[in-house]
């Protein structure tokens, strides 16, 4: 908005105050989309002195950083087929009439785990990261796209899964400042495992989708935050397989008392019965002799 004090008017004339914006680093016209950004106000003098009001709205999403100058000319309109300049401000370094765009800060944070929001993944044929990116300072209305892509931190390098790299894509509408999305890597780790993974990721302002503009990024290779770290598989023990069990000999008990049927033990004991009573005998005879004698 420019405002404009005009002194030394002719009350009861018609005016035409027409300005437009200058590129200050360039002293050149500012254009966009090769149209100049440019504005009238027609207005008829009731005083000598008027303050009036002039708008220019544009597109300035790619000016981050520059210095805007705001040029104007006064028209007398007495004669509408041949307008009479009357005044002019033109001065590339007039402070009062310039204005810097300032960049749009998105700041960005993000958490990255598995669908479950762990910090660990076991090593797998299918391994998902979950990355959860909260953005502020977005212009509602304008698209975007959130790039990000998996890296290996004790390498700093991109992580490549049969040569390609581990990437996704999300495209929104900002409906607010502030955001949060999510964006999904899903890959084979079977053979990750003690590895610890990093998302990097970058913000592109979707205006021109022909040349997309990044306007924030993270990726910083030791955040923790964005670290998922890949468990071995533990290994399983080989269950033993069944062996024979060796048949266990029987114990072959000995005794001496005879057995039923065992004819030798029995004349054995017959016999040693035998003797002793032949020498009981014998003893029993030679007492009473001597008794005798």
């Amino acid at each position: 908005m420019d405002k404009v004090t005009l002194d030394g008017l002719e009350v009861g004339t018609k005016y035409k105050l027409s300005g437009w914006q200058m590129l200050k680093e360039e002293n050149a016209e500012l254009l966009i989309d090769g149209k100049r950004v440019d504005n009238d106000y027609t207005f008829t003098a009731d005083s000598e002195k008027m303050t009036v009001e002039i708008t220019y709205s544009f597109d300035g999403s790619a000016l981050g950083g520059q210095n805007l100058v705001t040029f104007e000319e006064l028209y007398d309109m007495s004669n509408p087929k041949e307008p009479v300049k009357v005044a002019e401000h033109k001065d590339i370094n007039d402070d009062g009439q310039t204005v810097l765009i300032t960049e749009r800060i998105i700041k960005i944070h993000t958490t990255a785990t598995d669908k479950n929001g762990k910090k660990e993944i076991e090593a797998g044929k299918d391994v998902t990261i979950v990355d959860k990116v909260t953005l502020d300072g977005l212009e509602v209305g304008t698209k975007y796209k959130l790039s990000g892509w998996q890296m290996l931190k004790e390498e700093n390098a991109e992580l490549l899964i049969d040569g390609k790299k581990v990437s996704n894509d999300y495209e929104f509408t900002a409906d607010s400042e502030k955001m949060t999305v999510e964006i999904a890597f899903t890959f084979d780790g079977s053979s990750l495992g003690g590895k610890s993974l990093v998302t990097f990721e970058e913000l592109y302002d979707m205006t021109n989708p022909d040349e997309p503009k990044k306007v924030t990024e993270h990726k910083d290779i030791t955040d923790d935050g964005q670290t998922v770290t890949i468990k071995e598989v533990p290994e399983v023990p080989d269950t033993p397989k069944d062996t024979d069990t060796p048949d266990t000999p029987s114990t072959v008990k000995t005794s001496d008392s005879p057995k039923t049927g065992d004819n030798t033990n029995i004349y054995a004991y017959l016999a040693m019965l035998g003797l002793s009573c032949v020498w009981l005998g014998g003893m029993l005879y030679f007492k009473r002799r001597r008794k005798k004698s």
